[in-house]
């Protein structure tokens, strides 16, 4: 098969070469792209199992390499979930006061409760639409880190000893208690007319997903593995599963003091850049790293970040976004609800510049555009007539140049036609000062093989990764409007 559209692959190919990412996956209605360094991503072992029929967790599919999906957690894990469990209700989500919806489990169940009644007029729908007047962000290990009571007086726990004993949770629980009531402090006493986007305010989705009385929640766990059913997925989240992440494509995490360096050093798996805590985010980061002894009882779960996914995953939630999206907007709440830049939690485009990469501005009437971005270089924009686009990058990663035209550089392509992936192999060693024209020359590979090449590169190869920096990730603005103008076919 030729290689479908090359002049796309060809100019984000030209940007690994510069050091903007070192992989790259996108998608819209044709099909799916990935291309990758063979060490980058280890594929499940059913594919190398010949004797095993093809086939993922959820059913048969291909296999893509997952990414960090940083702030696409936001639409595709408490958005998603609750449009799911509320069929997405525009009455309960931006009709009715958010007090009138807890139902208290818990002391933390409580005290959001009394923060709700506090503010009556506050709805769901202001927090998933960043309206709830939280501030954008504030760093969560603070008040992780200090919490329990002794004497009538606040104590720092000997962290790593005490979590370590944490069999049933108990620790975990107080901890998460102890950051809550922390960021419901934050919390002015009416929701904004302003938007002002917020991770806080993400993570206290989460927390009130926990706690709604309309709708039974069984644990994070269960409803990533709900929406995996659903959309055929294998979405997974740091906090739940963090040894996953050291199969996805590696990223250079965020480290904002001493101390996070200090156990970034101690935890790191050899061979793996940035496997602290499993995420990129440095307060996911911490969610995931200091609190996973009690998984088995108690994942410390926040939504605004930490989801892994493929663009496979991404692309098979936006049927589903895009519907209840519709739904919400023929409601009578849909006017007070768009207020804003984002509508029902969804980014939309503000000028003819945005990174949606929409080829006419503006939009026509009847077909609105929706999406979302994420810190380690990831996207989902979608219309309302079903066309959509996907990108996801590493964006967060640096490789050294030593040693890695050793590593081969795969592409994979597949049309949700066909079993199997088609899938190339580079031919072309890596050019510092490539341009365009130098077109980059593939030769066609057999689908196993290119996993194998995969499994014997990333568990037996050295990664070339420079962990002596703190990466500033570069800006994806000008890559991410011109792979849209590309994919959409408008």
């Amino acid at each position: 098969m030729a290689l479908p559209h090359t002049s796309l692959i060809n100019s984000l190919e030209l940007e690994v070469e510069r050091g903007t990412f070192t992989s790259w996956a996108c998608a819209n209605r044709e099909g799916n792209w990935c291309a990758l360094y063979a060490d980058e991503a280890c594929p499940p072992d059913w594919l190398l199992d010949l004797d095993t029929p093809s086939g993922g967790v959820y059913g048969r599919k291909p296999w893509f390499p997952a990414f960090d999906l940083a702030s696409l957690t936001k639409p595709l894990l408490a958005n998603l979930w609750l449009r799911h469990a509320l069929n997405a209700d525009p009455l309960i989500l931006a009709g009715a006061p958010l007090a009138t919806l807890i139902e208290p489990r818990s002391e933390e169940g409580q005290a959001l409760k009394i923060w709700a009644e506090q503010r009556p007029k506050l709805t769901l729908g202001h927090v998933l639409s960043h309206r709830s007047g939280l501030p954008a962000w504030c760093w969560f290990g603070r008040a992780l880190w200090n919490f329990g009571e002794k004497g009538g007086k606040t104590r720092t726990t000997g962290r790593l000893g005490d979590l370590a004993r944490d069999q049933d949770g108990s620790l975990t629980r107080a901890a998460q208690f102890n950051l809550t009531r922390s960021i419901l402090e934050r919390a002015p006493q009416e929701p904004s007319e302003n938007t002002v986007y917020s991770d806080l305010n993400y993570y206290l989705l989460a927390r009130i997903i926990e706690h709604l009385g309309l709708s039974p929640f069984r644990g994070w766990a269960h409803a990533v593995d709900t929406l995996n059913q659903k959309f055929n997925s294998d979405f997974w989240h740091a906090s739940i599963d963090p040894e996953r992440s050291g199969t996805a494509i590696p990223f250079f995490p965020y480290l904002n003091s001493q101390v996070v360096a200090h156990l970034y050093e101690q935890r790191k798996l050899e061979n793996h850049a940035g496997f602290f805590g499993s995420v990129h985010d440095t307060n996911a980061n911490i969610l995931a790293s200091e609190f996973k002894s009690a998984h088995g009882v108690a994942p410390l779960v926040s939504s605004h970040a930490g989801l892994f996914g493929s663009v496979l995953d991404v692309s098979r939630t936006i049927p589903e976004l895009s519907a209840t999206q519709q739904q919400l907007l023929a409601s009578p709440q849909a006017f007070s609800s768009q207020r804003g830049r984002f509508s029902w939690g969804l980014d939309t485009p503000s000028s003819a510049e945005s990174t949606a990469g929409l080829k006419k501005w503006p939009p026509e009437r009847n077909n609105m555009f929706f999406g979302h971005l994420g810190y380690s270089g990831t996207s989902l924009w979608f219309a309302e007539d079903g066309q959509f686009h996907v990108l996801l990058t590493n964006r967060t990663s640096e490789r050294s140049t030593v040693g890695t035209q050793t590593v081969p550089r795969l592409l994979f392509f597949w049309d949700n036609s066909t079993d199997q992936p088609d899938c190339w192999i580079s031919t072309t060693p890596v050019q510092k000062n490539r341009t365009m024209s130098d077109k980059q020359q593939w030769q066609a590979l057999s689908w196993q093989d290119a996993c194998t090449l995969c499994s014997e590169h990333f568990r037996l190869a050295t990664r070339y990764w420079n962990r002596n920096i703190l990466r500033t990730p570069p800006d994806l603005a000008i890559i991410r409007r011109s792979t849209g103008q590309s994919l959409w076919s408008h």
